[in-house]
């Protein structure tokens, strides 16, 4: 058991020294996408209350 502890400590040090992965693409369409919904959100409300109004 004393010979497996240092191979253990060794590979949770290998574990955490993993280079950071650039996500930042995925950031920016994921943003784009939601801005995107949310315009398409409100143009459609509008869209409702303005036939709404045209009927009375």
């Amino acid at each position: 058991m004393k010979d497996v502890m240092p191979v253990l400590a060794w590979l949770l040090q290998e574990a955490e020294t993993q280079p950071q992965v650039d996500d930042t693409w995925v950031k920016v369409v994921s943003g784009v996408l939601a801005l995107i919904l949310v315009a398409i959100i409100i143009i459609r409300r509008k869209r409702k209350k303005k036939g709404a109004e045209e009927e009375f």
